[in-house]
């Protein structure tokens, strides 16, 4: 993603990271219970926040180089975006027909606040695209960053970005302590510009971050996911404050894999996290909905076994993630052949 070849051009460590952020995050829509519900959930929005980071750092550099990179993540994100809408509506609009409820869910697109709703708050709830308002956030973060990269804003974006986290802590305490809505944390202003400015950040100081020692990096990461776990469960008169372990663990994680960004034994599930973490991140409420309405109880070895939901919607996702991604990438060789062809056919008629 940016100066930065390292974190697009490979690096295994982020690529892991990314699979198990996708899939923490189909806790927080379908937590267990208890402490242990808590502490996967916590896993799942810190997952956001790692996601956020890779994307703010991605967005550092010099304005010659990174401002075409911005712009080509703006359209390619915005084309997957609509894409993805597209398909929960259409999912949406069969199932509300099936159900004999299409008139009156119809009538919300009529009103105007609604389309106000989703290009700002990222609400498309009624179509079951709650996971969407990360994309819609992402989005506005590239026209943000891409002004930043434009005018040479980077010293400003640094120290914006302490005033922002602190902005995210406070909003995100309040709306877990009381049970606020969850748009006024889960938007651009709290969700997503924090986080990637604090990535923009790691980038522009990352020469004196990498000359940390090891243990001082895996020592810190273990603390803050001490502390996060903790906090989810223990709440401080009543305070949620977990988000500010859940946001530095996610910060850690990085540097961690900056430092040491190829272990062997991870290629594998860096492979999936490469190619198939959004689509995961995507499809999973998607998946959600139909396997709560559909799923039956299986007979194995003479019992009847109903496999937990959780567990049920991270195999599929995973499944439908990676089906997607093949699929993906069959087009696009189909269409660079098909382009290729096409050049070398007009070359060969000019030259005759």
């Amino acid at each position: 993603m940016t100066n930065e070849k390292n974190v697009t051009t490979r690096n295994n460590s982020i690529d892991f990271w990314k699979l198990i952020a996708a899939i923490g995050v189909i806790f927080v829509h379908v937590p267990l219970d208890g402490a242990l519900g808590n502490i996967l959930t916590s896993i799942g929005i810190c997952g956001v926040a790692f996601f956020y980071i890779i994307s703010g750092y991605a967005c550092y550099g010099d304005k010659e180089e990174i401002c075409p990179k911005i712009k080509k993540r703006f359209l390619r994100n915005g084309l997957i975006t609509l894409i993805t809408v597209a398909i929960y509506m259409i999912f949406c609009i069969l199932q509300k027909k099936q159900n004999h409820e299409y008139n009156w869910w119809i009538r919300q697109f009529r009103q105007p606040v609604t389309y106000l709703h989703m290009l700002f708050l990222g609400d498309f709830e009624m179509m079951y695209g709650s996971a969407l308002w990360f994309m819609i956030a992402l989005l506005w973060s590239y026209v943000i960053f891409y002004f930043i990269a434009r005018f040479n804003l980077k010293k400003a974006a640094c120290i914006a970005c302490p005033i922002f986290l602190v902005i995210r802590f406070v909003v995100d305490s309040y709306v877990n302590s009381f049970n606020a809505n969850w748009h006024l944390s889960g938007n651009l202003i709290v969700g997503a510009l924090p986080v990637m400015l604090l990535g923009y950040l790691i980038a522009n100081k990352k020469e004196k971050l990498m000359q940390l020692p090891d243990f001082a990096l895996i020592l810190s990461t273990l603390l803050l996911a001490a502390g996060m776990f903790i906090t989810v469960n223990f709440r401080i008169w009543k305070i949620d404050i977990s988000q500010i372990f859940k946001t530095f663990c996610a910060a850690a994680i990085f540097l961690l894999c900056l430092k040491r960004p190829s272990p062997r034994f991870i290629s594998l599930p860096a492979k999936l996290g490469r190619e198939d973490s959004l689509y995961i991140y995507l499809f999973h409420f998607l998946i959600i909905v139909i396997l709560a309405e559909n799923m039956k109880p299986l007979q194995l070895f003479g019992q009847r076994f109903v496999c937990p939901l959780p567990l049920a919607v991270i195999i599929v996702s995973v499944i439908a993630a990676r089906i997607i991604s093949v699929t993906v990438s069959l087009i696009k060789r189909l269409v660079r052949y098909i382009y290729i062809s096409r050049t070398s056919s007009l070359q060969s008629s000019t030259r005759l």
